[in-house]
């Protein structure tokens, strides 16, 4: 009910970044993880903006005026920072594992890079949403090493495996509680909610993948055909997240990263992906404002965006579809445009004018 009908994708889209992504397996292309609501969305992910908690808290208590991509009224802002300090306060009441473990919280043993492990109650899940009370934990080794293989787990002991430090919470709504709709819950459009299809959780192996369900039930995994609505919200001190307070990842959690640096390294592509070729992803109705590649280098457009664009020559006042135009690009589908000669092109989307980028070829 969260996709569109007849959908033929290419792999595709990069988690966090696209409303989309698609990943090839053995049994074809599937959708692996839908982010919402519908339409624009309101992303924080600039670091030049004041995205991440302490931003926001520092924003609130200088009464300085809000910038307008945050889309916030300086009521919603003040709400937003409450709820959010509700959260930190349970937060800091659960900096130690051993507090989790003895709360019922229980480890999913698998440590992701610039996210960490998830502890969770999932006899919370449904309980509807509540601020100050997450669904998980999120926890990773203090030492901030990657953990080769399963991270540990709880047992009468409290915390069985490597020293760990909160760095961040997350919550988990099941659609049966909550609806398939995007979650109205923190206040503001920032909270930018996402759902995971087709995933293999290897409890065991410590790592998840993207197989079938007969080969994931073969290695031991764990098959979901669909999580709920997940968010993660960065309120853990000394873990402020730059790429906003609710972004999916975070440069301070391992591998440390430089925050524009972690878009590149998600995206998705399929095993027909040329060498050398550049994949430009169309995201939340904006193309990547400047390409430039080599005469030759291929040029993919995927369209990771919730609804039909097109790539076409020109700009609204002046098309020219007849130098190149993809025609409609439903999600998930790609386009090859030709650049087999030098020159600088000015694109547009038929369907929405004032998407605009320029291509620049050798």
């Amino acid at each position: 009910m969260l996709l569109p009908d007849d959908l033929d994708p290419s792999a595709g889209g990069a988690p966090g970044y696209t409303r989309y992504v698609f990943r090839e397996t053995s049994g074809g292309v599937v959708p692996t993880l839908l982010e919402g609501p519908l339409g624009p969305q309101t992303r924080c992910q600039d670091p030049e903006l004041p995205c991440s908690y302490d931003d926001l808290v520092a924003l609130r208590a200088s009464g300085d005026p809000i910038p307008a991509a945050l889309g916030l009224a300086t009521d919603q802002l003040s709400a937003l920072v409450s709820e959010l300090d509700q959260l930190a306060a349970f937060a800091a009441l659960h900096a130690d594992a051993d507090t989790a473990c003895a709360e019922g919280f229980v480890s999913d043993s698998i440590q992701t890079p610039n996210m960490g492990s998830h502890f969770y109650r999932s006899d919370w899940f449904s309980d509807g949403f509540e601020p100050s009370r997450p669904e998980i934990l999120i926890y990773a080794p203090s030492d901030g090493t990657l953990t080769t293989g399963p991270l540990g787990h709880c047992d009468e002991d409290g915390w069985n495996g490597p020293d760990l430090e909160l760095v961040g919470t997350a919550f988990l709504l099941p659609p049966d509680v909550i609806g398939i709709e995007h979650p109205e819950a923190f206040t503001g459009d920032l909270d930018n909610w996402h759902s995971h299809f087709n995933l293999c959780r290897g409890n065991t192996s410590g790592r998840d993948t993207f197989v079938t369900r007969a080969e994931c039930r073969d290695s031991g995994g764990n098959w979901h055909d669909a999580i709920g609505w997940m968010l993660h919200a960065w309120v853990a001190p000394g873990h402020d997240s730059q790429l906003g307070v609710f972004s999916m990842w975070n440069p301070t959690i391992a591998p440390i990263a430089d925050p524009d640096a972690i878009r590149g390294d998600r995206a998705v592509r399929g095993s027909d992906f040329p060498e050398g070729a550049h994949q430009s992803l169309i995201a939340n109705f904006a193309f990547e404002q400047v390409i430039e590649v080599t005469v030759g280098q291929n040029v993919y457009f995927n369209n990771s965006d919730s609804v039909p664009h097109t790539v076409t020559a020109g700009t609204e006042e002046d098309p020219d579809p007849d130098t190149f135009d993809s025609g409609l690009l439903n999600p998930g589908d790609n386009y090859l445009l030709d650049t087999s000669e030098a020159g600088t092109f000015t694109i547009y989307c038929a369907l929405h004018p004032d998407m605009t980028a320029m291509v620049i070829v050798g």
